[in-house]
């Protein structure tokens, strides 16, 4: 059976159109969340998330349908439920975390690059391994204080998690949509993909464009995922 949201989006192919196709697929969804995991939010929103990339891929001159397609690409859900378990971080964790992400933010800032994490680990006085460990387990997260316009002091202008479940798609549809510059900005502002959070100047000059430019894309950025967030197109 055809969707037809497909073709309109192969037509017009925008991050609304792209959620709509979701939106139509979700029954699908839903019950291949159910098959492999039973009904676990945080799951449903890996499965939406493989659900877009499925629908970026798909190749309807190879005889299969969309939702087959889905279908099959959602079979990494098996094993991402089996991985799926309750991790509970201790406050001294949280603490050594809060520590690490503040270190890591002031030596960018001052060396104007990344620190390694030999460089952390001489600065803050906790082994790399442990460093590694702290970014595996706990993991950056966006607040609701980051929908206000940011500073050089304040980095992660991007929306606050309210439901992760439907503002993670939001995210993920809007960043697939994004120029290569654009997904930068958004990786170095809120401390996505592997990337610490950085202030305006720091990405600006990491790009060779102005502080001003970067505080406007990611506020832009910031108002794409907040509206197909609030009009409920995920």
């Amino acid at each position: 059976m055809s969707i037809p949201e497909y073709d309109e989006w192969l037509a017009d192919p925008t991050p609304e159109r792209l959620s709509t196709i979701v939106s139509a697929l979700e029954p699908t969804i839903n019950s291949e969340v159910y098959r492999y995991t039973g009904p676990k939010p945080l799951l449903r929103s890996k499965a939406k998330s493989l659900s877009v990339k499925a629908i970026k891929s798909f190749d309807p001159t190879r005889g299969a349908n969309l939702r087959s397609w889905v279908v099959t690409q959602l079979q990494p859900l098996s094993r991402y439920g089996q991985k799926l378990r309750p991790v509970h971080a201790s406050e001294a964790a949280i603490r050594q975390a809060a520590e690490l992400d503040r270190v890591q933010r002031e030596l960018t800032d001052e060396m104007e690059r990344e620190p390694t994490v030999e460089e952390l680990s001489d600065h803050i006085g906790i082994s790399p391994k442990r460093i590694k460990k702290l970014r595996e387990s706990i993991k950056p997260s966006l607040t609701e204080g980051a929908l206000t316009e940011s500073t050089d002091e304040q980095v992660g202008a991007l929306p606050g998690v309210i439901e992760p479940d439907r503002l993670n798609l939001a995210e993920e549809v809007i960043y697939e949509s994004l120029t290569q510059r654009d997904r930068q900005i958004y990786d170095w502002k809120a401390g996505r993909h592997g990337k610490a959070q950085l202030p305006n100047h720091v990405i600006a000059k990491r790009l060779g464009v102005t502080p001003a430019l970067v505080s406007q894309r990611s506020s832009q950025i910031a108002q794409q995922i907040r509206s197909v967030y609030d009009r409920g197109l995920v």
